[in-house]
């Protein structure tokens, strides 16, 4: 390993960490509809999904593993 990961490894083993970024303007780049937001796991769900970005780690995985890569 390198440093970097050497050190946050430690603070990892030690708290809690809390990441924060730009998740949200990295997610708006991308333009989704309701549709997308409710993907086929949640298609028929009864309520609008849209701008619910936690919901698109299950219904657009893709999106939110490039975006962290």
């Amino acid at each position: 390993m390198n440093l970097k990961a050497d050190i946050l490894k430690n603070i990892l083993n030690e708290r809690i960490m809390i990441l924060d970024g730009a998740m949200g303007t990295m997610i708006q780049r991308h333009n989704l509809s309701e549709e997308d937001f409710r993907g086929e796991k949640l298609k028929d769900h009864p309520h609008d999904l849209k701008g619910n970005n936690d919901i698109l780690s299950i219904t657009q995985q893709e999106i939110i593993k490039n975006i962290h890569r």
